[in-house]
Order: structure tokens, then C-alpha cells, then sequence
């Protein structure tokens, strides 16, 4: 063999060797795009090949979580912006957790509404009509707002119906939520959810994890939490 022979293949070699570092050094430091992350897109809003995912953990009958996503909803189209601007997709995690830590009945059967209204594709439509139907039925009545206010104790058995029959939810709807065809999708998510979740709401977004939501906060605060993992 030449010398320019043996020259050719070591110098063949170190290139081989030096690609194959490359592709793992690559696969190491890539960072998940969002949509490789998000548990169920139809909770999600924003772009789903944003470099950000911004990540809540809820659960419907949990005040100061609804205080930070009317919040949200009072300036939809200013947190729309907000998101396209910083590329971040903004999901959703819902949870029972008060039911399954507390034996709140009312937090079993918010989250089998809405997980039914997000089979039929139409879970923002259903959240933001709940916070409302919340906040004017309970909330903003002093009852259920935080936990030293009167608990929700006279909530009427087809309550969550009434708000999908309100956007125009059909009949599978009410068999959804009637069946309890929605159970398993629930618990599955309670479970998945971390332990920094265990306090409501949760967020997570980068180096950023915290909960809670001063029950008095507006849209001040909401952009404060959003800024937080930038």
C-alpha cells in the first residue's frame, strides 16, 4: 500500500469518526420542538413547531387556575400575539387532582365535560365558556374563590351539560359525559402529571416551573409568568 494510499483511508476514517460524533453531539443537544412534547393538540394553542412550549397544569374547580386563564381569555388576542411574537405553543394539562386528592365530585365531572368537548374538537370553545359560566354563577359571588371562601356545595347535576348545550355541543357530547366515556383519558393525565403539579395551577415553560396564582392578579401577572421562561 502508498503512502498516499494509507494517507486517503486514515484520513476516510477520522472523517467517518468525526461524523458519526457529530449526529450523536446533535441528537443530544436538540431540543424537542413542541409538537414532539404536547400531550393532546386540541388543548394546545399556538404553533406546533414553536422552539417554546409553554406547559399549564389545571383543573376546572381550582380558583386561582381559573383566575389566570380569565385572565387569558379577557386579552385572547393580545396572549395570541404574545405567543406568535415569542413562538411558543401554549397546552393545557387538565386534571382532576382536587378529586383525586380531595373527594371533590365537582372536579371529576368539570373534567369529564371538557375532555368530552375536546373529542369533538371544540375544548377552547368549552373552557372559556366554563370560566365564564364559573365566575358568574359562583365565583364572583364570593363562593369557590379561594380556599378560605364558602365551598360550591349546591351545583345542579347537569351544570357541565348545560355549558356544552350553551356553545351547541350535540348528543355525542351528552353521551360522552352520561357514559363517563371520558374516565380513563382523565386519570391517565392526573397520573402523568409531575409532583411540581401537585399545587394548582402548575406552569412550566424552560427553566421556569412554579404554581400558583394570587386570586387578586390580572393580566399584569399573566405576563409576568409568560415572560418568566424567555
Amino acid at each position: 500500500m502508498s503512502k498516499v494510499t494509507a494517507t486517503l483511508r486514515t484520513t476516510g476514517i477520522i472523517a467517518v469518526i468525526v461524523l458519526i460524533f457529530a449526529v450523536i453531539f446533535a441528537s443530544l443537544t436538540h431540543a424537542p420542538a413542541a409538537r414532539e412534547q404536547v400531550w393532546d393538540e386540541a388543548t394546545a394553542v399556538g404553533n406546533l413547531d414553536a422552539k417554546n412550549h409553554y406547559i399549564m397544569y389545571t383543573d376546572l374547580m381550582c380558583p386561582y387556575c381559573d383566575v389566570f386563564s380569565r385572565a387569558v381569555m379577557d386579552h385572547w388576542d393580545e396572549f395570541l400575539a404574545y405567543l406568535d411574537e415569542h413562538d411558543i405553543l401554549f397546552e393545557i394539562r387538565l386534571t382532576d387532582m382536587l378529586y383525586e386528592g380531595n373527594d371533590i365530585d365537582y372536579s371529576r365531572d368539570a373534567a369529564e365535560a371538557a375532555f368530552c368537548a375536546t373529542r369533538a374538537g371544540r375544548f377552547w370553545d368549552y373552557y372559556h365558556a366554563a370560566l365564564a359560566a364559573l365566575w358568574d354563577d359562583y365565583h364572583s359571588k364570593g363562593i369557590g374563590n379561594s380556599k378560605t371562601a364558602d365551598p360550591i356545595t349546591d351545583m345542579p347535576d347537569d351544570y357541565w351539560l348545560e355549558i356544552g348545550s350553551e356553545i351547541g355541543l350535540g348528543d355525542d357530547f351528552t353521551n360522552c359525559v352520561t357514559n363517563h366515556e371520558s374516565v380513563a383519558d382523565i386519570e391517565e393525565n392526573t397520573l402523568r402529571a409531575p409532583r411540581s403539579a401537585q399545587g394548582l395551577p402548575s406552569f412550566q415553560f424552560n427553566d421556569f416551573v412554579t404554581s400558583g396564582f394570587g386570586e387578586t392578579w390580572g393580566w399584569d401577572y399573566v405576563l409576568m409568568y409568560l415572560d418568566a421562561g424567555l
